[in-house]
């Protein structure tokens, strides 16, 4: 069976022009035209297109297109590892957002393995880059001590629970002045609104997760499609 442009328009749900640039980026197999130049589908377009589509919800989109096109050159064992690899990655932020949580919760109470940290050694622990700390620390919402011997800048450990608060409000919260004021109001007594936001960044995670398990079990059926092709 074949489809026409408009079909599988209505089909898929998505527009023309949508179709065009999954074609246009060498996501699909080759599109059959008439002799009059207009496209014609077949089963394996509608499968394709359908996983695009699906990959888009649970992955990035130069992820989704890798592996697009991955599986358009049967390059499967690459696709597979770029998929461990994706989700090696969320299984860490899960792991960060974990740890954060933790720490956040027992502070001050549980103790850091040194009351001071410098901005690598910050970075590192927030899992994120130390150019991230330098404009927070420029913009006021975190703030360090140079150490007048050494010249190097360190954190307290109120800094350094300010810069996981932050890590995980920015991933909701995209204004910076939003952020700064929830953090220069947090109390030791009240951390009701970290929880909140912890929960949502939590969710968000487990949705993701869900996604890219829905859209692996599209892939791999189109894998299949393409290797008895």
């Amino acid at each position: 069976m074949t489809y026409t442009m408009k079909e599988m328009v209505e089909y898929i749900g998505v527009s023309n022009t949508t179709l065009k640039r999954y074609e246009n980026n060498d996501l699909v197999p080759s599109v059959w035209y008439t002799k009059g130049s207009h496209r014609r589908y077949g089963e394996i377009h509608v499968i394709a297109f359908k996983t695009i589509r699906s990959l888009l919800q649970g992955f990035d989109i130069p992820v989704a297109y890798q592996l697009m096109r991955a599986a358009k050159e049967k390059n499967f064992t690459e696709a597979h590892w770029l998929i461990a690899q994706t989700q090696e990655k969320l299984v860490k932020k899960k792991e960060t957002l974990r740890m954060h949580k933790e720490f956040i919760l027992t502070f001050p109470q549980k103790s850091m393995k040194k009351q001071t940290l410098r901005i690598g050694e910050l970075a590192k622990f927030a899992d994120v880059e130390a150019s991230t700390i330098r404009y927070w620390e420029k913009r006021g919402l975190i703030e360090g001590i140079r150490d007048k011997s050494s010249g190097y800048r360190f954190f307290e450990r109120n800094e350094v629970r300010k810069t996981i608060i932050i890590t995980l409000l920015r991933k909701s919260i995209y204004k910076i002045e939003d952020i700064k004021k929830i953090v220069d109001e947090i109390e030791d007594k009240n951390l009701a609104s970290i929880k909140k936001h912890y929960t949502i960044v939590n969710d968000e995670l487990d949705n993701q997760l869900a996604m890219q398990l829905k859209a692996i079990s599209f892939y791999m059926d189109y894998c299949e499609k393409l290797k008895s092709s």
